[in-house]
């Protein structure tokens, strides 16, 4: 059996969605809208306006 395909990471993702250590957030660069300033979709999120990035340290 195969498993499905992934989604492409963007490029303000540090891991997969669903990776231990890992949570959601807001994209730093559009703020959570998807779009910058001038329009144009995001490309820190691919215009999601979320990111997973690593919680937690130490």
């Amino acid at each position: 059996m195969t498993e499905p395909a992934k989604p492409p990471l963007n490029p303000g993702d540090e891991a997969e969605p669903g990776t231990v250590g890992s949570g959601e957030d807001i994209c730093p660069q559009c703020g959570g809208t998807g779009k910058l300033a001038s329009g144009q979709s995001c490309p820190e999120c691919g215009g999601t306006g979320r990111i997973v990035e690593g919680i937690g340290g130490g």
